[in-house]
């Protein structure tokens, strides 16, 4: 089995929610085709739901390709040795629906003083 993405877009947020099962094949597709689709919509924020995905293989660099886009990365907290990748002002890890989301609408400026 292969993954899937399923989009909407939203007041300027995609949300991309990500099943099936990463592969070393399809590694750097995922963020790929999600870094596609939010340039297709000028999305400037980005939500990646992983919490439906089997195994941690893989890069999010692809995204970060995208000039100002915010992205956060929604996944279980049990999954979070897979996150070794530094947190960075415009990329953010999260394990809560309702973080992730006040973490996007929120002005820059006051995600750069609260921590994730």
């Amino acid at each position: 089995m292969s993954y899937r993405i399923r989009y909407a877009h939203q007041d300027g947020t995609l949300s991309a929610v990500v099943s099936g099962k990463s592969t070393p094949a399809a590694a750097g597709c995922i963020a790929r085709d999600i870094a596609a689709q939010a340039a297709r919509v000028s999305a400037g924020r980005v939500l990646v739901d992983l919490r439906w995905l089997e195994d941690r293989v893989g890069t999010l660099r692809a995204l970060l390709g995208l000039p100002q886009l915010r992205v956060a990365v929604l996944d279980i907290g049990e999954n979070d040795p897979y996150y070794v990748f530094s947190e960075r002002e415009e990329l953010r890890y999260f394990d809560s629906l309702k973080a992730a989301l006040r973490w996007l609408r929120a002005p820059l400026e006051m995600n750069l003083r609260q921590p994730a």
